[in-house]
């Protein structure tokens, strides 16, 4: 009956759906495209089956890249199937992984479009990448006995309150997940209390920690501070804190925003400040103090070139961005307050003065100096953090052995 209601809604809500995609295919004609998918159609067959398959569901950019240490590991044994729901996902998707990996919209989560997604691949086990609790997804799985199990799992506080206050749906569904990998303690407390049982969850760490910096094409040109992954509101005190510093004479700008489809908006924004300002796909010259990224897939490389960077969506309250890919390339990092999406990682980098936080544009610009001004201190924050970075590694191994042990390997 609780799923009933559940799906009797989600189908009520397939108009809003629909419109929200109709309006964001405005800024991202992408969001148009494979719309059969979310209905369960569309999906292009497997060439040939001669492994079991996993269906691995990362909802956005960030978990297609953070999972991608785990997706790897998983797709020497197992045929893959990954889902996504935005386009940037799908698109970072289909640059980094190989022509044998399928990669779709997800279904929304819907009883019938679910059924039809599992009816079509037939996996052999859902693989649910950190906090995308889909109760539709998860009881036809049980209801088919395929394994469901959530990896590098996290639960924000934000998150645990949201789940909690919809805990007569979730608590059945918590405990139809096979097994769960989560990053932390704390994450681990969180899920216990929402019903999952102690033999069916475990603290393993970050997947993300295992970043792997093979495929990385350092940038060539005059010394940059990188502004990566901004949101809305942040690019005004990047660009103000910059026009500020004293080190705007000798360091250009770069900004990445997280969604590029904004580039022209922050164009706009910074040449109305004043400021010579390009986008990174005209690039010409290095005449410019501010460049626009305006394209996915960049970021590690403007990283490891950087002379510090600043990980957006954490100085306004969108919850921050991963900051173990900048420790790992050895930019020295600045984030904002607003973390609560990677608390835990965040504090192990901040016990081990290993980034500096900064709560508004004057200690933005205090950040900036200090780097700027003094090398030797810029190199230590950058060496502390990259020894973050290896103290946690290895959890990719504990969760892929688990699951491969499971599994098996052959139909």
């Amino acid at each position: 009956m609780k799923l009933a209601i559940y799906n009797f809604i989600i189908l009520m809500l397939i108009p809003v759906f629909m419109l929200r995609i109709f309006l964001k295919s405005f800024s991202d004609i992408d969001y148009r495209k494979h719309l059969a998918n979310r209905f369960g159609y569309g999906l292009p067959k497997l060439t040939q089956k001669n492994k079991k398959l996993i269906w691995f569901h990362a909802v956005s950019l960030g978990e297609v890249i953070g999972s991608k240490p785990l997706i790897n590991k998983l797709s020497e044994r197992f045929d893959v199937v990954i889902t996504t729901t935005t386009p940037t996902g799908l698109r970072r998707a289909k640059e980094i992984y190989s022509e044998d990996i399928i990669i779709n919209y997800a279904p929304w989560d819907f009883v019938l479009f679910i059924n039809r997604f599992l009816k079509f691949y037939k996996p052999d086990a859902i693989l649910i990448f950190e906090t995308e609790i889909w109760p539709s997804m998860i009881a036809k799985a049980f209801e088919k006995n395929t394994p469901v199990y959530l990896v590098n799992g996290r639960l924000s506080h934000k998150s645990y309150q949201a789940y909690s206050m919809l805990l007569w749906l979730f608590n059945d569904i918590l405990k139809k997940i096979t097994f769960s990998f989560v990053q932390t303690i704390k994450h681990k407390e969180r899920f216990l209390k929402l019903g999952i049982s102690e033999n069916q969850i475990k603290s393993v760490g970050s997947v993300k920690f295992d970043f792997s910096n093979i495929d990385i094409h350092p940038v060539e040109g005059p010394p940059f501070i990188l502004g990566a992954s901004t949101h809305p509101g942040e690019e005004k005190i990047l660009l103000n804190a910059y026009l500020r510093s004293r080190s705007s004479e000798k360091l250009k700008l770069f900004i990445c925003p997280r969604h590029p489809e904004r580039a022209e908006e922050i164009l706009k924004q910074s040449i109305n400040m004043g400021l010579r300002t390009q986008l990174f796909s005209n690039k010409t010259s290095d005449e410019f103090d501010v460049c626009i990224i305006d394209s996915t897939g960049l970021l590690p490389n403007f990283y490891a070139s950087s002379s510090m960077s600043f990980v957006g969506g954490s100085l306004v309250p969108r919850g921050g961005h991963n900051l173990i890919e900048p420790a790992a390339l050895g930019s020295p990092i600045i984030l904002g307050t607003y973390t609560f999406n990677f608390e835990d990682i965040v504090q192990r980098f901040v016990d081990d003065e290993a980034c500096i936080r900064v709560q508004n544009e004057d200690e933005l610009l205090d950040a900036i100096e200090l780097f700027s001004g003094d090398s030797n201190i810029a190199n230590q924050y950058a060496s502390r953090a990259k020894k973050v970075v290896e103290a946690n590694k290895g959890s990719t191994e504990i969760q892929a052995s688990y699951i491969i042990n499971q599994l098996g390997e052959k139909n």
